[in-house]
């Protein structure tokens, strides 16, 4: 009998001891996103950094991907497999595609699982409310960003241009560029774009043309083939056939920071990326261009936090690390190091944040006069969303090499999309 009860008694502080064991083993939880070493990498490495000190309990894997297209596709794969990541960083665009295919955990179940809410607290319920859709938040909103006109002043000298006066209108940039090729033989002006369709309805908005229309049957219909889009399309690819801008997609970038072009058309969130890696001495920047006296309207930029762990220790993993990155101190580290705008307003103006920050740089508070022409980024809905956005993006592509010009292209991606889209109500975008 005593034997018996030693021996219960040891295979009970053996489970014990094995369970303080795993106990003290860190969780490690994946966290996929954009920002590669020259945009934003370092970033989402100091503030993984500092939660982990904060938190020894979890171990952060930073999983960057290139672009926010790659990203999507990479976890509908990882989902497909059964080894979805913890949380991603999913792009504006893809909102609607992700409340309709994607395996999500809305945010209220979090908070009622993890608590946590009045972390929260700060963000304005406008911006909050970025990911509703049907009723739910799809994820946690993250990045906030729009475009601007970054340029070389330097440049902007050698060719007889005012860098104190820079071009504001479309008409404007087209005579400067013209001014430009014909000093330096280079393009003046470089616009960074991808599959996201971001830059291209930067110009299309502006010009007072939408992606989507809803018809009065409350459907979706293309809006891509409106006389406001193709003209909008055609001057970006009259600009690359004249020389004056760059066709290089998302190289555009380095294109800029390398001296090889005058002005980059790119979100205010690559000011860091640029001045970490630009070859000339000072950077400026200006409001995205107008279409004539047409006020700009500029889809906002950036992403939101989606969450998808499926075991209960990593999504609370997840979500205390999601409370980390909008925090008052990580929207600081977040904004001072890429130059998004901060999700919390209110610490532009509190010197313990921001304050400080947005007095000592000018490039920031044009991005923050730009936060009145903010649009919500076009998310094509449904299940075919990434389907249509794609085919937008070739006819883009068609027409900036050239191939066919923008009415063609845009009437093509018009059709495709319709296909597509077309039977979706118009409830289902968020």
């Amino acid at each position: 009998m005593k034997l018996r009860l030693l021996l219960v008694l040891f295979g009970v502080l053996f489970v014990f001891s094995v369970g303080i064991g795993a106990a003290q083993q860190p969780i490690t939880i994946e966290y996929w996103n954009i920002n590669t070493s020259a945009f934003g990498g370092p970033q989402v490495d100091a503030l993984i950094a500092s939660f982990e000190a904060a938190n020894p309990d979890i171990n952060v894997e930073s999983r960057p991907k290139d672009r926010y297209d790659t990203l999507v596709q990479d976890a509908l794969t990882a989902i497909a497999g059964g080894n979805p990541p913890d949380v991603v960083q999913i792009g504006w665009p893809y909102l609607s595609y992700t409340a309709a295919a994607l395996p999500y955990i809305p945010i209220e179940s979090l908070i009622e699982l993890y608590g946590g809410e009045e972390v929260f607290a700060a963000i304005p319920q406008n911006i909050f409310d970025l990911t509703l859709v049907n009723g739910e938040h799809v994820g946690l909103a993250y990045s906030l960003s729009n475009a601007v006109a970054y340029y070389n002043p330097a440049l902007f000298e050698q060719a007889g241009l005012d860098p104190d006066n820079p071009p504001q209108t479309i008409q404007e940039w087209t005579e400067a560029a013209a001014i430009f090729k014909e000093a330096l033989d280079l393009p003046l002006i470089s616009i960074d774009y991808a599959a996201d369709n971001w830059a291209i309805e930067n110009l299309i908005a502006s010009n007072g043309g939408n992606l989507l229309i809803c018809e009065a049957d409350g459907t979706f219909a293309a809006g891509v083939d409106s006389p406001e889009a193709i003209e909008a399309l055609q001057t970006w690819a009259d600009w690359v056939a004249n020389g004056y801008a760059v066709n290089a997609l998302d190289q555009s970038r380095t294109v800029f920071w390398t001296g090889q072009a005058g002005a980059l058309f790119w979100s205010i969130a690559g000011r860091g990326a640029i001045t970490n890696n630009k070859s000339f001495d000072e950077l400026r920047a200006t409001t995205y261009p107008q279409f004539g006296d047409k006020p700009t309207r500029l889809p906002t930029g950036g992403n939101m936090l989606v969450f998808f762990a499926t075991d209960p220790a990593r999504q609370e993993a997840a979500w205390r690390f999601a409370q980390h990155l909008v925090s008052a101190e990580g929207v600081t580290e977040w904004t001072k190091g890429t130059g998004y705008i901060p999700l919390i307003p209110s610490l532009t103006e509190d010197p313990n944040y921001l304050a400080d920050f947005y007095a000592q740089n000018p490039i920031q508070q044009v991005a923050t006069s730009q936060i009145e022409n903010m649009i919500v980024w076009t998310s094509f809905p449904g299940e075919n969303g990434l389907a249509a956005g794609a085919a937008l993006f070739r006819a883009v592509q068609a027409a900036l090499g050239g191939q066919l010009t923008a009415e063609a292209a845009l009437t093509t991606a018009a059709q495709e999309i319709n296909a597509l889209i077309g039977s979706e109500p118009c409830g289902a975008a968020g």
